[in-house]
């Protein structure tokens, strides 16, 4: 049987900085570090993606679009809009890999040159989008065709020298025809290569971009500014289970007689600042807080009644816990603010209902995959 041509997303994360590291540095404990940064950025990407080879210090990983396979609605529910979840997957990785590379740091009591130099280390993404067929050869599966070598030959690119940047992703044009990324605001430049020819590129600064992340503010409710926590364990890893809550068809899925709907993204896609609307309760969400994977913190409300919810997800095996911190606002006593609060969210909302619903919802599916 002929391998099936199919299309979707393939990412290198590429570890930046390995040669001079490995060079200079003890050999025992450089390949020590190496195998932690490598095993987390696989952790973080495979609930999502398959991996496809580990190759020295990059990571590669490919996923079929579920849009653009008409067998695979199931896949497509589960895993959600997966083009809306590449740029958030990306983000979310390099913040875990600058806040793990700076913890080390600050906790380093070993005084050998790997360990001393592992802060130079980086991170950086190459995304593309098309066509390929998985080929297994040896007992491993990974994917071939041009598309693939597109991807590995945009390893050697010329963003650094142009712009400077040690830690960037680059999407190809073919990626963001597929994802929510405004190439406005991303340096474009255009690469060639023999017997492939120009490939546009649009890339981002990711050192920059975590900058910013540090200094925002945090929004988040805890469990002692909380009127009333609810939480939930589901079979599926954080990442998976992130777009069940901020997917708006997504949502109204499980959200029995919901219907929400987008509302406005200043940035282009979900993230701080954007807004959600339930066209049948009027209600309006309003995201103050954005981490992806994490925790995401919105208001959530119609009129005068009001509630600020931060929303955690929390590894816990192989699925998640997620946590609702939900805070009424308003000058009301404890005394009235929490027993309301708890009544409006289960017998209002039904929030335990609905979770049942959506705990169904992703229990069924995972059987229909395995079929």
């Amino acid at each position: 049987m002929n391998p099936r041509t199919q299309r979707g997303f393939l990412i290198l994360a590429d570890i930046t900085g390995y040669t001079p590291f490995v060079a200079e540095t003890e050999l025992e404990h450089s390949q020590e570090i190496l195998r932690r940064m490598l095993n987390s950025i696989i952790s973080t990407l495979t609930p999502v993606f398959t991996l496809a080879e580990v190759e020295g210090d990059a990571v590669f990983v490919y996923s079929k679009d579920p849009q653009n396979n008409t067998n695979s609605t199931t896949d497509s529910n589960s895993r959600g809009r997966l083009a809306d979840i590449v740029p958030d997957m990306i983000e979310s990785l390099y913040y875990s890999f600058r806040d793990k590379r700076k913890s080390v740091n600050r906790a380093m009591t070993c005084e050998c040159k790997a360990c001393k130099m592992a802060t130079t280390l980086d991170l950086k993404f190459i995304v593309h989008y098309g066509e390929y067929i998985l080929n297994n050869v040896g007992g491993k599966t990974k994917p071939l065709g041009s598309c693939v070598n597109v991807a590995h030959r945009l390893l050697k690119n010329h963003v650094t020298e142009t712009t400077g940047w040690k830690a960037y992703a680059l999407f190809t044009k073919e990626c963001l025809d597929h994802i929510k990324l405004n190439s406005t605001q991303l340096h474009s430049e255009t690469e060639t290569f023999d017997h492939i020819g120009t490939v546009e590129t649009f890339s981002m600064d990711l050192d920059s971009m975590y900058r910013k992340f540090v200094d925002e503010r945090v929004v988040y409710v805890t469990a002692d500014e909380a009127d009333f926590i609810v939480q939930r364990d589901f079979p599926v890893a954080p990442s998976l289970l992130w777009e069940w809550f901020n997917d708006p068809k997504m949502k109204t899925r499980w959200n029995d007689g919901s219907n929400w709907d987008i509302l406005a993204r200043p940035t282009g896609r979900l993230g701080r600042g954007a807004t959600n609307h339930c066209v049948n309760s009027k209600v309006i969400e309003r995201i103050l807080d954005y981490r992806p994977f994490d925790y995401y913190t919105s208001s959530l409300g119609r009129g005068p009644v009001d509630f600020t919810l931060t929303c955690k997800f929390q590894s816990v095996g192989e699925g998640c816990r997620l946590t609702w911190y939900i805070k009424m606002n308003g000058f009301l006593p404890a005394g009235i603010k929490k027993p309301l609060t708890k009544l409006l969210f289960e017998k209002g909302m039904g929030v335990h209902k609905n979770l049942d619903r959506l705990l169904n919802i992703i229990e069924a599916e995972q059987l229909m995959e395995e079929v």
